[in-house]
């Protein structure tokens, strides 16, 4: 009896399954790869997308909406709300001060540390300051023609 009940139930468990009809496993696998392409295809838009997007905030960032000028504004807004005259802060205008003292910066730059000293007393004060010690320094520093040349007399007569 137990050799009949294993043959009846592998009997059963064979009826269960059925093969497939011709083409039918074909057929599944091209839809799933279709699906695979189109969820591919979806990916890579939404990634061009991000990079685009990315890409004109980048560009527009850097160099203005169109139709914008071209000069830079005369006062530029912090993150603080607080208004830099001239688009200069303060750390940049101590940067140029002794350039803008000796006269060799651009006339862009110029201008520039112009209007924030003209709105900014603490720079102009610390820029008075730097104009006096540069002067001073140079009036002490500055060596009479004829002691200079009497220098350069005795150097002369040690290197011979």
């Amino acid at each position: 009896m137990n050799t009949q009940q294993t043959t009846e139930t592998e009997a059963d468990s064979h009826s269960e399954w059925r093969a497939c009809a011709p083409g039918d496993l074909g057929q599944f696998v091209s839809v799933m790869k279709k699906r695979r392409k189109i969820s591919h295809l979806i990916t890579g838009a939404e990634i061009l997308t991000a990079c685009l997007a990315v890409g004109l905030l980048g560009f527009f960032g850097m160099n203005g909406l169109p139709g914008s000028t071209d000069q830079p504004p005369k006062q530029v807004v912090d993150r603080a709300g607080q208004k830099h005259p001239g688009g200069l802060y303060c750390d940049e205008v101590k940067e140029y001060a002794k350039a803008f003292v000796n006269h060799q910066l651009d006339q862009e730059t110029t201008d520039k540390v112009k209007e924030h000293l003209a709105h900014c007393p603490r720079c102009k004060e610390k820029l008075d300051q730097l104009r006096a010690n540069m002067h001073n320094n140079a009036a002490a520093h500055h060596v009479p023609p004829q002691e200079e040349a009497e220098w350069e007399a005795f150097l002369l007569t040690l290197n011979q």
